[in-house]
């Protein structure tokens, strides 16, 4: 119900832009003309991606998820002789809020001017600047992003000028709703002066964007300025480490761009402050293309330290303070994909239905990248050489990334690799080895290595100081290796299973544990699926002794489990009705399968 209502805004939002969407042509069309080259990319719609110096311009609020000191500058050539400047710093202020400073000038020269009587008095220009400055910062347990600016405006026609207060901005930006989308609303303008004539209109942006996939962002805005609405869509896509492709439109053009992380492309940049350069243009417009326009972005030292991912007490409550994670290098960019892919993970397998089908594709995009897109090819050793390491990877983290692959690229000889892999390196503590092992004997079951995987398994329902459901589930998958080789052995195995593992899996606060993996058991219970194997065996041992104990088999999945899955009761009410039709009980058979029918 939450993602259909979200989704909903979403295209709402779009959908009545379309309809309303008019030209401005109001005072101060310049300050929506955009700040970067990268929010031109994405036509404008910027609201809820702007965290630094350019959330001036499209809401304050932005500036909170600041996480170092950022210096931005842009430039645009623009049709005849006219350009447009931005510049922008922003600076984050620990415990106290992230501030910012921000000047945005247009202007155009060279213009013939003329007298009353024709005549040519010489060039004159045209010329507005604006000046804002202001303040974010998360409140309600970084739950929201908040934030406030003030604005100075001039403008200038040849020797003519005016300049004055511009007025107050206020925004707020919410945290990741779902890991998925983000919503924005600024109110701009508010309390604005008449300046020479003109006041800047009071503008309302709302604001949406949706993560489809881990490297791609899209984005919309609507953007209501006095009786005028301007709608604006955007996509940006990550390709790799250092190129970022962008698209938009604004309903009045197409936008395209690109950026490019300097630091990454070469290794000279890296002591320049972390350089960025993104190029944004437009088609699609004559009347005002914005073909050029080039924005270039250094950036401070690193705010957190790994110290502070490793004190989280909640990190999936709090995920979009990470985000300008993602990307470093390193342990810190290792760490916050773990983080990511841990609350991801769980949200599939811990916080869904037991009868949900579990998605571990954006757990496992994250913990591939805080593994091997970190650390490269050679990952195993790359990891075991870092100092600290030990801090970031373990063997949770481990199962976590196996059991995504498995899910999400199926179980495949690169798989198997993998988790023997992830084994190889190890981890904090040996807590969740056993849990590794089982999806190895498992992976080995399904690619044909049976005798490594009942080896695998015996180990693991060897192990009594086990807790559930890992024992349990090996007892099981061991049963069902041996039902044809040694059906006395796999019978124990099962007859064990039963008695002691009847009621399902719960952990110590006896809430009930999912395992998502294998939909076989998300009902929670594997002693139903233990009787119906052990009677199986029996049946197929045949004689009467085996035959009779087989239909007690089923008829205790009938009578302690009669909330079990439907194909567990009707393989259980069939293969009764069989057995006791081979016993010569055909009215004991024939009222089976009319309560079968009834089911």
């Amino acid at each position: 119900m939450r993602f259909r209502t979200i989704y909903g805004v979403f295209l709402l939002l779009v959908s009545v832009s379309l309809v309303m969407a008019s030209s401005f042509g109001q005072a101060g069309s310049f300050l929506r003309f955009g700040a970067s080259a990268r929010s031109l990319a994405m036509g404008g719609a910027y609201s809820v991606v702007a965290n630094n110096g350019e959330a001036l311009l499209y809401n304050p609020a932005g500036l909170g998820n600041l996480e170092k000191w950022e210096l931005t500058i842009t430039h645009a050539q623009l049709y005849l002789d006219s350009r447009y400047e931005f510049v922008s710093f922003a600076y984050p202020v620990h415990n106290i809020g992230n501030f910012g400073l921000a000047i945005a000038d247009m202007g155009a020269s060279q213009f013939d001017g003329r007298d009353e009587f024709n005549r040519v008095t010489g060039d004159f220009g045209i010329h507005d600047l604006a000046v804002i400055a202001g303040y974010g910062r998360w409140v309600w347990g970084r739950r929201m992003r908040v934030g406030g600016s003030l604005k100075y405006w001039m403008s200038s026609v040849g020797d003519s000028s005016a300049s004055g207060f511009g007025g107050v901005d206020v925004g707020i930006v919410s945290k990741e709703l779902m890991r998925k989308f983000r919503v924005s609303l600024a109110i701009q303008n508010i309390a604005a002066l008449d300046v020479g004539g003109d006041k800047l209109p009071m503008t309302i942006r709302a604001g949406v964007g949706y993560r489809a996939m881990r490297p791609l962002y899209i984005t919309a805005d609507v953007e209501m300025a006095g009786k005028g609405m301007k709608p604006r869509v955007g996509a940006e896509y990550r390709l790799g480490k250092i190129i970022t492709l962008r698209a938009g439109y604004n309903f009045t053009e197409v936008t395209f761009g690109l950026g490019l992380a300097l630091d990454r492309l070469a290794s000279s940049f890296k002591g320049m402050g972390r350089p960025i350069l993104d190029y944004g243009g437009a088609a699609m417009n004559p009347a005002g293309n914005d073909f050029v326009r080039f924005s270039l972005t250094f950036r401070g030292a690193e705010r957190y330290k790994l110290s502070d991912l490793m004190s989280q007490t909640d990190p999936c409550a709090n995920l979009t303070q990470y985000e300008g994670m993602l990307d470093k290098d390193g342990l810190i960019g290792a760490k916050a994909n773990l983080l990511f892919g841990d609350c991801y993970f769980r949200s599939e397998y811990k916080d869904a239905p037991l009868s949900a089908n579990p998605n571990f594709k954006d757990a496992y995009d994250y913990f591939r990248e805080g593994y091997i897109g970190k650390f490269g090819k050679n990952w195993t050793q790359e990891i075991m050489a870092t100092e600290g390491s030990n801090l970031v990877f373990s063997q949770r983290t481990h199962y976590m990334f196996a059991e995504a692959a498995m899910q999400t690229k199926g179980i495949t000889e690169d798989t198997k690799k993998l988790i023997q892999d992830l084994i190889f390196v190890g981890g904090d503590s040996a807590q969740y080895d056993i849990r590794l092992e089982y999806d190895l004997a498992y992976t080995y079951e399904n690619l044909g290595y049976l005798d490594s995987a009942k080896a695998t398994y015996e180990k693991i329902a060897g192990r009594e100081d086990l807790e559930r459901p890992i024992r349990p589930i090996a007892m099981y998958r061991l049963a069902y290796l041996l039902r044809e080789s040694d059906p006395d052995s796999a019978i124990t195995l099962l007859d064990n299973l039963v008695r002691n593992f009847s009621w399902g899996f719960y952990d110590e606060n006896r809430e009930i544990i999912s395992y998502p993996m294998f939909p076989k058991y998300k009902d929670n219970i594997i002693a139903d699926d233990a009787l119906l194997l052990m009677g199986d065996i029996y049946s197929a041992k045949g004689g009467p002794d085996n035959l009779k104990k087989a239909v007690l088999a089923y008829l205790d999945i009938m009578m302690f489990y009669p909330d079990a899955e439907k194909h567990i009761l009707l393989s259980a009410y069939e293969n009764c009705a069989a057995a006791y039709e081979s016993l010569g009980m055909n009215d004991e058979a024939s009222a089976m399968r009319t309560r079968m029918e009834n089911l």
